[in-house]
Order: structure tokens, then sequence, then C-alpha cells
């Protein structure tokens, strides 16, 4: 392929909608909520804030929550034309392993008693936190089944990058992908330390631009498309 025919690609990675098991806070790894009505609510925002976006491609993982918000959002989309969604199992969140569907704040415990540490905030002092986070629910799970750091960053980032290569060689453009708040802090910490992740709110944009092989986060967890098309429709009441 010649590097001419090559072009910027940006991503515009979207968490997926509010569940039912996020509203009830319970971990939600590989195990799957619906949608509430709020999170369907506000990812047809979303959807709305982003229908004049000219989308090439549009991705999710194969979890059923990514795969309904990126219907909506193709359903809301008008200045693409027709979208295929195209679903990867390597774009699922970080597998939990016994924690899947348990509580968070028990799961959290467990975090916290294992490293020694007493808060969230001490934990970020002394270690590296999504590291610590993902590898202590690896090491703590009896069954051996939950993923350790590399393990999911390595399986999502090899999907991603093959994703970028596919269409920087077609000519780049905007490529939306649905994906889950816990790989995101992963994977957006991996290229830049210098945003903060803590919050990856349901249905947010985050971009990151692809070229040459080389990424570049350009904003994390922004909600104003969201906001765009809450706006949008009030208007068409």
């Amino acid at each position: 392929m010649s590097d001419k025919n090559k072009g910027k690609v940006t991503l515009y990675l979207m968490r997926h909608g509010q569940t039912i098991l996020n509203k009830a806070g319970r971990t939600q790894g590989w195990c799957d909520g619906v949608l509430t009505k709020e999170g369907i609510e506000v990812a047809v925002n979303t959807g709305l804030g982003l229908s004049d976006v000219k989308f090439k491609a549009v991705y999710s993982s194969d979890l059923g929550r990514a795969i309904k918000t990126a219907q909506i959002v193709i359903k809301e989309n008008k200045a693409s034309g027709d979208l295929e969604l195209k679903e990867f199992e390597g774009l699922r969140e970080v597998y939990f392993g016994k924690y899947e569907g348990e509580f968070e704040k028990i799961k959290f415990k467990a975090i916290l008693d294992f490293l020694n540490v007493t808060s969230f905030e001490e934990m970020a002092e002394k270690y590296d936190f999504q590291r610590a986070y993902c590898d202590s629910c690896a090491a703590l799970d009896e069954t051996h089944e939950a993923e350790d750091y590399n393990t999911a960053l390595k399986r999502f980032v090899t999907t991603i990058n093959n994703i970028c290569i596919e269409n920087e060689e077609d000519g780049g453009g905007n490529i939306l992908i649905v994906v889950h708040g816990g790989m995101l802090r992963v994977f957006i910490e991996h290229l830049d330390k210098n945003f903060d992740i803590r919050n990856m709110d349901n249905s947010s944009i985050s971009k990151v631009a692809y070229e040459n092989g080389k990424f570049k986060v350009e904003s994390v967890n922004d909600s104003s498309y969201s906001e765009k098309g809450k706006a949008m429709r009030q208007i068409l009441k």
C-alpha cells in the first residue's frame, strides 16, 4: 500500500450506556447487563450529538451493552450513510474472574486489603494504579480466569492497532468504537499519563488520533456530545 493512500484515523472511543449492573454498583467485566432507561436515553443523546460526524466505520466489543449502544448511535447518525457494526471479542472489558457480578465495594475492599492500603488515593500514590488494580483482581481470583494487566492491555491494543492500520491504509477517517470504562482507563493511561481517567462516564467520548503508527490522546471523558443531543431533543419537542 502506497503511503499516499494512507490517512489520519480519529478514534471516537465511546463508553457504553448505563446498565442495570452499573446502577446496582456491581462489577461488570465479561458479565453483561442490559441498558437502563436512562442508559438508553443518554446514548440516544450522544448519538444525536454525533449525528453530523461522518464515520467511516463502527466497531464495538461483542458484549451486548456495547452492541446496543453502538446500534443506537448508528440509528441516529445522519452523515455517514450505511454503517455496518463490526463486533470484536478483543474490545471487551477487563475480565474480573470471581468478582464478576459482585458488589464493587466488596471487590474494592479486597484490593485495598491485598495491597495493604486504606484508600484508592493511597493506592495511587504507592502503585501504578491501573496495573495494580487488574493484577490484584487476578491474584485474588482462585478460578485463575481473571485477566492481569498485561493480558487485558495486549488483547485490547492488538485489536485497536488492527482497526487503525486497516482504516489508515484505506484513507483514514473517523472511526466510532464502543467499549468499556475499565478498559478505556487502561488504554488511555498506557498512551498518555497526563489525562485524568478517574471518571469515564457512560456514553462519554474519548478521542484518540492514529497516524504513522503512533497514537495521540486528544480528549477524555467528553460528555459534550450528550449535552448537544439533549439540547437538540428539547428543541424538537
